[in-house]
């Protein structure tokens, strides 16, 4: 049974029992699918973490690149099982590498412009085209785009700030940190560039 299917059981389920609006279902169905599907990818990156020994870099990288996808946007594979798979896969890799590259004293000398050449990129790039929208979900609003494009700039900058002061004590959390805000800041780049925006930030 697909994710949709079992949040629409279960939404159904409570508006009989708690004896809710009709209208509510499709809202709660939602809502329950998004809770579902946030738990999995989380539980698949922090195993696939583990499996390449190292968890907190992996959930690390996957934290700072959520923050600027949540208002920045960006592309969506065609199922949920896909997108959880290739989000384990890429946050894995990243984690795997910035537990083994931060070890080397010559990384971490340089860290800092590691740090601030990710933290550029997402900025420029959330600045230029946050937030990018697709087809099936578009934003109408034009007071909601320029929030969500004020919020993933800010975030953008607030992040890059606190890895930018982690660099010396937590190297490879920062790097992780680092490598996460540089792919959002690609993946919001060529979402961008490849699909339909509908209107602009400003």
């Amino acid at each position: 049974m697909s994710i949709n299917k079992v949040a629409g059981s279960l939404a159904r389920y409570l508006v009989a029992e708690l004896k809710t609006a009709r209208w509510q279902e499709e809202v709660l169905a939602y809502g329950l699918e998004l809770l579902i599907l946030g738990a999995a990818g989380l539980i698949a990156v922090a195993l696939a973490g583990y499996l390449v020994g190292a968890p907190a870099e992996t959930l690390f990288a996957l934290l700072c690149a959520s923050l600027i996808r949540l208002p920045g946007g960006g592309m969506h594979l065609s199922s949920p099982a896909k997108c959880l798979a290739f989000t384990a896969l890429i946050f894995s890799i990243m984690g795997f590498l910035a537990r083994r590259v931060g070890g080397y004293l010559f990384v971490q000398q340089h860290i800092t412009w590691v740090v601030l050449g990710s933290g550029f990129l997402s900025l420029a790039v959330s600045a230029w085209l946050a937030p990018v929208t697709s087809p099936a979900k578009p934003i109408n609003s034009p007071a909601l785009r320029r929030k969500l494009h004020r919020v993933a700039v800010g975030t953008s900058a607030i992040v890059t700030l606190i890895l930018f002061f982690m660099g010396g004590r937590w190297p490879t959390l920062a790097l992780a940190g680092a490598a996460g805000l540089a792919w959002q800041g690609a993946v919001i780049y060529l979402a961008g560039i490849f699909q339909n925006r509908e209107v602009m930030p400003g």
